[in-house]
Formats: structure tokens, C-alpha cells, sequence
């Protein structure tokens, strides 16, 4: 496995295991979790979740269509569907594991009864030709949901500052790229664009944790990121304060040793 050092804490793994060691359990479950309760999967629903990453949103989606029903990951990134495949498998259906583009999805017209995509729209650079695939992929009277984040919240403001400060601007702009879909009618027009008559927009609030002190959840939060390579590559002395101009700006945010923060996610259920 590859090491990556930030001062005295050492990170063992990929970044693909990374982001399911450290990421996927105080972020992206909460945040599965949350995004399914608003999409309400029935038994035996065949169901595709697009840029699956590491897998968190098929993995709960097994149980809630059980045994009758399919669910399909699909991911370009195969080192996220390495990780995924390794993960224990959830009771309910089995999930498969596609490697695919989500503007050219490899699958028929109407072939899925609910099209999920957590936290990937964003990043797709062609999101209107991403939306009409899903689009074509689901039968009529079939279900989207999509869940992009809104307004940037207090950590992420917080370490795109500090990353900004001691790192670079690219550095920083990759904490905000998450946040280029924060307009919720952006999002609404593009779904609508897409040719979906029914959209529902929603707005959540979840609460974000880290876990443990500043000087272990900080690092281990930075471990999976597409700028951690930047940030193991400083000078320790400059981890350290980084890390410290982080803590202070997330003071009001402090629960125990680590800290709670709202994040607001936008939530779309839409009908073709």
C-alpha cells in the first residue's frame, strides 16, 4: 500500500481507500442515508446508482429493494470500484459493479425503475448530456434523485481558507468544486432541460462530524481528497499550522473533541 505522511500522522492506503476508511463513514453515509429516506426505494425496484464512488448509496439501496429487486453501481473510476467490491455486501439485493461513463450510460432504454446520483452531477462535465442519459435509462413514470451540495459549509469554507493560505489556489478551489451546483434553480433547469415534467427540489440540512481531536480528523479528512497529495508534500511545520488555523476557524462548531456543522444538500426527485 502507499503512505502518505501528514507530520507525525501516516495515512496506510489509496485514495479510493482512503475515502472509504475516513470520508464514507462521517460524511457520505449520513448523507445516503438521508438522500434515500427523500427517494423512498420499493421492494423489487431495479435501481442504478451513477457515480457510485466506493459504493455507500447502492450498498443501502440493497436491502430497501431486497431480494426481488437489482441494483447496479456504476463508476468511471475503477480504483473507487476496486474498494467498493471489497466492502461487506449489504442483505437484499446483490449489487453489481459497472465501470462506465455517465454520459454514455452502457445500459438499454428503461432499463431501471429508480436513477440515483449522489454527489456527482457537479463534476460531470457534460451534466445536461448526464441527465438526458439517465433520462433514457429510465422507464416512464420511473423515478430521478439527485443530491448535490448547496451553500459551502463552515468546514470546507474553513479549509479552502487555510489551503488557500499555506497551499496554492488550486489547492483551494478543489474544497469548493463539490459546491459548483449550490444554486438550487441551476440545478432545477438543468433536470427540467433534460426533458423531466416532474421536479421536486428539496433542501436538507445534515449535520457533518468529524471525529476525534483536530490533529488526527483533520488529516484523516484531508487523506482521500483530490488534494491530499499537495498537502503531504508540505514542509510538517507547515501541516501543523494549517491544521491549527483549520481548528480555530471552526471553533463555534466544537462537540467534544471534534466538531459538528450543518450542511445544507439539495435534494431533486423528478419524473420523466
Amino acid at each position: 500500500m502507499a503512505q502518505q505522511q501528514y507530520g507525525r500522522y501516516p495515512m496506510q492506503g489509496n485514495a479510493p481507500e482512503l475515502y472509504e476508511r475516513y470520508n464514507v463513514p462521517v460524511t457520505f453515509r449520513p448523507l445516503a442515508q438521508l438522500f434515500l429516506e427523500h427517494v423512498g426505494l420499493r421492494t423489487g425496484e431495479r435501481v442504478l446508482d451513477v457515480a457510485c464512488g466506493t459504493g455507500i448509496v447502492a450498498r443501502l439501496a440493497a436491502p430497501q429493494v431486497g431480494l426481488s429487486g437489482t441494483v447496479v453501481g456504476l463508476d468511471l473510476n475503477t480504483g473507487m470500484l476496486e474498494v467498493a467490491r471489497a466492502q461487506p455486501s449489504e442483505p437484499g439485493a446483490t449489487v453489481e459493479w459497472r465501470q462506465g461513463d455517465a454520459t454514455a450510460l452502457p445500459f438499454a432504454d428503461a432499463a431501471f425503475d429508480v436513477v440515483c446520483c449522489q454527489q456527482g452531477l457537479q463534476f460531470f462535465p457534460d451534466k445536461g448530456r448526464a441527465l438526458r442519459e439517465m433520462y433514457r435509462v429510465l422507464v416512464p413514470g420511473g423515478c430521478l434523485a439527485l443530491s448535490v451540495w448547496g451553500g459551502v459549509d463552515p468546514y470546507s469554507a474553513a479549509m479552502a481558507e487555510a489551503l488557500a493560505r499555506y497551499v496554492s489556489a488550486d489547492a483551494a478551489a478543489r474544497v469548493l468544486a463539490p459546491y459548483a451546483l449550490s444554486d438550487a434553480e441551476t440545478v432545477r433547469t438543468l433536470v427540467i432541460d433534460a426533458g423531466f415534467r416532474t421536479v421536486d427540489m428539496r433542501t436538507a440540512v445534515l449535520t457533518r462530524r468529524s471525529i476525534g481531536p483536530p490533529e488526527t480528523s483533520i488529516p484523516q479528512g484531508i487523506a482521500g481528497s483530490s488534494y491530499a497529495a499537495a498537502v503531504a508534500a508540505m514542509d510538517p511545520a507547515a501541516r501543523t499550522a494549517l491544521v491549527q488555523d483549520i481548528s480555530t476557524a471552526l471553533h463555534a462548531y466544537r462537540e467534544g473533541e471534534g466538531f459538528a456543522w450543518p450542511a445544507e444538500a439539495h435534494i431533486v426527485i423528478a419524473q420523466p
